[in-house]
């Protein structure tokens, strides 16, 4: 799309080349504000001026030219500002992601922790039932030898 919009403006510029230079010696009458709408009857410079074609067809494209590139960088800026609004958004979401990855990390350290502690208790209490039976035993020999 952007090689048919380019080629067309290639060839869009060579056509005002084109008239540009077959009106090189016509001139044309440009009014720039109607006569009757003021009270004088001559003939003033600020009110109509005789141009070549050729230097009027210029200052027309060069006019547009400008103000096509006047819309492009107002567009361009609201893209920009676009852009910006969404990498603050997805930067919030990586720092929040990482938060996110911080408190899990936070928490698998605890529930080591607690398997570590568990281990501990259940190996104690291990102990302690090993230590009940052999006191157990002791009383029934205890016991029998009464």
């Amino acid at each position: 799309m952007r090689r048919i919009f380019f080629m067309l403006s290639i060839l869009l510029i060579m056509l005002i080349i084109y008239i540009v230079i077959l009106n090189t010696n016509t001139t044309v009458d440009i009014n720039y504000v109607k006569s009757y709408f003021f009270s004088m009857d001559f003939d003033s410079p600020f009110l109509s001026k005789t141009l070549k074609l050729s230097v009027y067809t210029l200052i027309i494209f060069g006019c547009g030219i400008f103000s096509g590139l006047g819309i492009l960088a107002l567009f361009l800026g609201i893209q920009k500002d676009k852009v910006k609004a969404y990498k603050r958004e997805l930067e919030k979401t990586v720092v929040s992601g990482e938060s996110n990855s911080a408190k899990v990390n936070v928490l698998e350290a605890k529930i080591k922790t607690l398997e570590k502690a568990f281990a501990s208790v259940t190996d104690e209490r291990t102990n302690l039932e090993l230590q009940i039976k052999q006191l157990n035993a002791e009383i029934e020999n205890m016991n029998k030898h009464e």
